[in-house]
C-alpha cells in the first residue's frame, strides 16, 4: 500500500467514527422523550394489564423515555373510572364498550395505543354436556359484567344464531372474575366467562374446558378484530403533555416486543400471579396471539360497525348510550 493511501485510510476512520456517532445520536434524538412527568394507570394485579407494567419497570422503560410512570391498585371498574373522574389516574387500560360509555357520561378519554384483541373465554365443567350458547338455556352462568362486550355478543350470536334470548333463557350471576373461578370451583355455575388470565390456569387443571371464546363468537358473526382492550388516557392530560403521550407509546410498543419474544418475563411475572408452569405457557402463548403493537387507520370505523350490531341487540337501557365517540383511537402520538 501506498503511503498516499495509508494517509487518505487513517483519516477516514475519524470521519466514518464521526458519521457514525452522528447518526446514533440522531437516531437517540428521534426517539421520543417525555417531560418528565407523572403518569399513573390504574391496575387491575389479577389482569393481563399487570404485564405491560411488570415490563415497563423491570426494563427501566420510563426513565429510557423520560416521565415517571406508577400504578394504582382497583379491583372494581367504578373505583378506576371513579379515579380518572377526579384526575388520580392519567390512564386505564379498558374495553372499548365500557372506555365509550364513560365518554359518552362526561369523562373525556382519549385511545393512545391498542393492547389486545378479544381475549375472554367462556368455560365450563370438564364434564359438561353443554355444547352450545343454545344449550346453556335453563342453566346458571357466571358474567364478569352485565354491561361488557362480552356478554352483549354472547346475546347477539345466540339471538342471531339460535333465536334465543339468553338475558331471559339463563340464570345470571354476575360478579368479578376471580370470585366466578370460586363459584365455579364450589360447582355453583353451569357455566362462566372468564378473564384470559385465569382461563388458562383452569383450563390446565383440566377441571374445566372451552365451551366458546368471545374471539370466535365475533368472528362468527363477521366482526372485524379491532382492539378490545386499549390504553386510554384523560382528553385533558393529553392535551397538556403530548411528549409524555409519545413517550409512554414508545415504550409499550417496546413492551410488545419484549412481550412477543421474551419468556422470561412470562415466567416471573406468571409466578406472581400463582399461575401454574402450564398455565403459564398456555397463557403466554394466547396472549401472544392476541397482541396489539399499533392502532389502524381502519380501527375506528370497525368499532363503529360493532358497535351497531350489539345495540340492536342490546338496545339503548342496557347499552347506556346511542352512539359511538367519534375516533375513540388517536394515531398521532405512535
Amino acid at each position: 500500500m501506498s503511503g498516499t493511501k495509508r494517509l487518505l485510510r487513517a483519516a477516514a476512520f475519524p470521519l466514518l467514527a464521526l458519521f457514525a456517532t452522528s447518526v446514533i445520536g440522531s437516531v437517540a434524538d428521534a426517539a421520543p422523550k417525555g417531560d418528565g412527568g407523572t403518569i399513573r394507570m390504574m391496575l387491575n394485579p389479577a389482569g393481563t394489564m399487570s404485564f405491560p407494567p411488570f415490563v415497563i419497570k423491570k426494563f427501566k422503560l420510563d426513565e429510557k423515555y423520560g416521565f415517571k410512570f406508577e400504578t394504582i391498585n382497583y379491583t372494581n371498574a367504578n373505583t378506576a373510572t371513579a379515579a380518572m373522574q377526579s384526575k388520580s389516574a392519567e390512564m386505564i387500560v379498558y374495553e372499548w364498550l365500557a372506555t365509550a360509555r364513560i365518554i359518552d357520561g362526561g369523562i373525556p378519554v382519549v385511545g393512545v395505543a391498542p393492547f389486545m384483541t378479544y381475549i375472554n373465554t367462556v368455560l365450563e365443567p370438564a364434564d359438561s354436556t353443554i355444547k352450545t350458547l343454545a344449550d346453556l338455556k335453563g342453566k346458571k352462568l357466571g358474567v364478569h359484567s352485565k354491561t361488557s362486550y362480552d356478554w352483549m355478543i354472547m346475546q347477539a350470536a345466540a339471538k342471531r344464531k339460535y333465536n334465543i334470548d339468553l338475558a331471559k333463557e339463563v340464570t345470571i350471576q354476575e360478579a368479578a372474575a376471580p370470585l366466578l373461578r370460586g363459584a365455579s370451583d364450589q360447582g355453583q355455575l353451569d357455566a362462566t366467562q372468564m378473564w384470559n388470565s385465569l382461563a388458562a390456569d383452569m383450563l390446565a387443571s383440566k377441571k374445566y374446558k372451552t365451551l366458546i371464546t368471545i374471539r370466535q363468537i365475533t368472528e362468527d358473526l363477521g366482526i372485524p378484530t379491532v382492539p378490545y382492550l386499549f390504553f386510554g388516557m384523560r382528553a385533558d392530560y393529553v392535551k397538556e403533555h403530548p411528549d409524555n403521550v409519545k413517550a409512554f407509546v414508545a415504550a409499550y410498543q417496546e413492551v410488545h416486543d419484549i412481550l412477543m419474544t421474551n419468556d422470561q418475563v412470562w415466567e416471573e411475572r406468571g409466578a406472581e400471579m400463582k399461575l401454574s408452569p402450564e398455565g403459564i405457557i398456555a397463557f403466554r402463548d394466547q396472549v401472544r396471539r392476541d397482541l396489539v403493537k399499533k392502532f389502524t387507520p381502519d380501527m375506528n370505523a370497525a368499532l363503529d360497525q360493532t358497535f351497531d350490531i350489539v345495540f340492536k341487540v342490546a338496545g339503548p337501557e342496557v347499552i347506556g348510550f346511542t352512539k359511538m365517540p367519534p375516533n375513540m383511537l388517536s394515531m398521532d402520538y405512535q
